[in-house]
């Protein structure tokens, strides 16, 4: 008699390849994740980058108001109830889009007092909550620079 040998898999060989395969589809889901969150952060920092040029866009328009300090910001300020010029009213509708757009959005604006003899540059300082590197949520800041006059 004659023992022939079986041909296939083994049920080892079987649930190595089925290991094998489930930690690279984990590992398929977890870059997936990843490029999500990269991909929401750069999200807002590019909102926070059009948010910025809106403000010194308006600055820009009003640089009398600008120069007298008007536009002058400090984190967690609430938008003017009832703006009573222009400076207040950018204010309030910047501040509304602001926390539309970002998740816990908020900003600071600092001018220094304005000289004729010197450029006169603004700090624009947008702070937003998002995802860190740790997986935590966090606060995110970006501080962006632009002249006005």
């Amino acid at each position: 008699m004659s023992v022939e040998h079986e041909q296939g898999f083994t049920l080892v060989e079987v649930m190595v390849a089925v290991l094998v395969l489930a930690i690279g589809l984990l590992g398929m889901a977890h870059l997936h994740v990843t490029s999500m969150k990269v991909n929401q952060s750069a999200e807002f920092r590019s909102q926070a980058t059009t948010l910025a040029a809106n403000m010194f866009d308006r600055m820009r328009a009003n640089q009398q108001a600008a120069k007298n300090g008007d536009y002058a910001l400090t984190l967690n300020t609430d938008p003017p109830a009832s703006p009573s010029n222009v400076a207040e009213n950018d204010i309030a509708e910047w501040l509304t889009k602001l926390n539309n757009t970002l998740p816990q959005g908020d900003a600071s604006i600092v001018c220094p007092a304005f000289a004729a003899t010197t450029e006169f540059v603004c700090d624009i300082t947008i702070t937003w909550t998002e995802m860190q590197e740790n997986d935590a949520l966090g606060t995110t800041s970006y501080v962006y620079a632009g002249a006005i006059l």
